[in-house]
């Protein structure tokens, strides 16, 4: 009768509130443990047009993440087969890494709000619409040399006649001032000082010219990836800013006054942009030749380079030999491929040295090389050092 009064009397409703007790504190204490375990302690936030990163650090700003990504809806197959098929879809974006105690999570997005983890394939629908991750993509995006990839028809709408900008070279960092004077299928600008057009001339070396250069150009709170050329032409109506005409900025899929889109001004834009190596990634062998001897000819050996494959005899030294000593350059049209695995192509080019040897209408022989990475080709460095090696030869 004990052992049953035991169980049943007091003495078993006091063994029973103990048991639950203990199961609870074992639940929330497990909970607790959990808790801090997962618990966000960094994240690295960088943007998929620039190389660089920022690591958030401030603790309210990991805890309201942390919360956000553990009450966000969440949609996607998390059996669907992960890895390179699963990577950011958009092409485009950030990537955020969360580093937890117990691992380490990556997620990609265009919109804070809306985050893709191709590890599982899943999708997070942030309930603040990404508000807890605004200040760190202001952060990356004030950090980053390039510009946004807009289409000229969005410019247009944005940069009008007559408004003001701020153009940034690319390569020197070097700005000034312009104001949007006319043009329909691009932007015509002037200088808007004196001082303006000193600093113009500067970047280009101290000289007026025709070739293209990446730029980035701040209006109305944008900073748009463009190209421009550095030669004075045409009408212009702002007095005493020493600019006697005006000059073209190109935007993404802008045009020549006839109507042409032109390659030179496009590769640039991809360039401000941060967009080359995207803009390149499924290009054929003959259209990687005709970016790369672009380059070249706007005086971009740095981007030409990047197109090209170093080998024994025709490495990096050599090639920076062979392009320093051109002064200018020029080439014709790519020719049909020829060759055994139709990879070799020929261009009349003409050329000048900086010795003062003058080269006209050279046919050159380019062969192309299936590569892997960011490109699918690439140029065999020897037809690029060869080609000067004739000129020495018939020249000496």
């Amino acid at each position: 009768m004990r052992i049953i009064g035991f169980r049943t009397g007091r003495s078993g409703k006091k063994g029973f509130l103990i048991i639950v007790v203990f199961c609870l504190f074992i639940f929330f204490l497990s909970r607790g443990v959990y808790s801090w375990i997962s618990q966000i302690i960094s994240a690295e936030l960088s943007s998929a047009s620039f190389k660089g990163k920022i690591t958030i650090s401030d603790d309210n700003t990991l805890a309201e993440l942390d919360r956000q990504i553990a009450e966000a809806g969440i949609s996607g197959d998390p059996g669907q087969v992960k890895g390179k098929a699963n990577r950011d879809r958009t092409g485009k974006g950030y990537q955020l890494v969360v580093k937890r105690r117990n691992g380490t999570q990556t997620f990609l997005f265009e919109k804070p709000g809306e985050m893709y983890e191709p590890e599982t394939g899943r999708r997070y629908l942030l309930r603040d619409g990404g508000d807890c991750l605004e200040a760190a993509v202001h952060e990356v995006d004030g950090k980053s040399p390039y510009g946004e990839f807009l289409t000229w028809t969005e410019v247009n709408r944005i940069f009008r006649k007559f408004d003001k900008a701020r153009v940034t070279d690319l390569e020197t960092g070097e700005s000034f001032t312009v104001q949007r004077r006319a043009g329909s299928l691009h932007a015509d600008v002037q200088p808007l000082t004196a001082e303006d057009s000193g600093i113009m001339k500067k970047i280009y070396g101290g000289a007026w010219s025709w070739k293209r250069r990446a730029i980035v150009v701040a209006v109305k709170g944008h900073r748009i990836a463009a190209s421009m050329n550095g030669m004075p032409h045409g009408a212009g109506a702002i007095g005493g800013n020493d600019f006697n005409g005006h000059f073209c900025i190109h935007f993404r899929d802008s045009r020549l006054h006839k109507n042409k889109v032109d390659l030179a001004h496009q590769v640039m834009v991809w360039k401000a942009a941060g967009r080359f190596d995207e803009m390149l990634a499924g290009a054929g062998a003959g259209e990687v030749l005709k970016i790369m001897l672009t380059a070249v000819e706007q005086a971009d050996y740095k981007l030409g380079k990047r197109l090209v494959k170093y080998e024994p005899g025709a490495g990096a030294g050599e090639i920076d030999s062979a392009l320093s000593g051109l002064s200018w350059f020029s080439a014709g049209e790519v020719s049909a491929p020829s060759g055994e695995n139709g990879t070799v192509f020929t261009v009349k080019a003409s050329y000048g040295l900086k010795d003062g040897t003058l080269v006209k209408n050279r046919e050159i022989k380019y062969e192309l090389i299936k590569v892997s990475g960011p490109f699918p080709w690439q140029v065999r460095g020897t037809s690029v050092t060869e080609m000067l090696r004739e000129a020495e030869t018939d020249n000496g």
